[in-house]
């Protein structure tokens, strides 16, 4: 069985991790609309945000995952369901819930992400062109 302690350090980290993500969701939607409006301020701005707390995500999740390891006695691969079956029903169902709204989120401010990085080569591109007026440059492919 699993210390209580042990179980609210872990939900408290998935509740920090939820909320990261969901602010980073946030701020990676700021940095969308500002690339729209070619506010280059915005756009720093956003980035430098976004990296920080990408750095505090980053810790986040590795105390989480050095928490589960220590929990499960080292299992690596299915580690939180490995960590749930040892948990009383109520605690190992809400642990699954928290990790599957964890991984919604995960998988939405990548999704995002991937958005804002084709909005910005593809205007990066538009600008090459225009300012190169279409004629080949010194570094053009053969």
């Amino acid at each position: 069985m699993i210390a209580a302690a042990d179980a609210l350090t872990l939900l408290d980290g998935l509740r920090h991790e939820r909320d990261g993500f969901t602010r980073m969701r946030e701020l990676l939607q700021s940095h969308f609309e500002a690339a729209l409006r070619h506010d280059s301020e915005r756009v720093r701005l956003a980035a430098e945000r976004i990296t920080v707390l990408t750095e505090r995500l980053d810790a986040l999740c590795s105390q989480r995952q050095q928490l589960v390891q220590r929990l499960t006695g080292g299992a690596t691969r299915d580690a939180h369901e490995s960590l749930a079956l040892r948990l009383p029903t109520k605690a190992a169902d809400l642990l699954r819930e928290q990790m599957r709204e964890l991984q919604a989120l995960v998988q939405e401010c990548k999704r995002l992400n991937v958005r804002n990085c084709e909005l910005i080569v593809g205007q990066q591109d538009i600008m090459v062109r225009v300012l190169n007026d279409g004629a080949q440059g010194t570094y053009a492919p053969a």
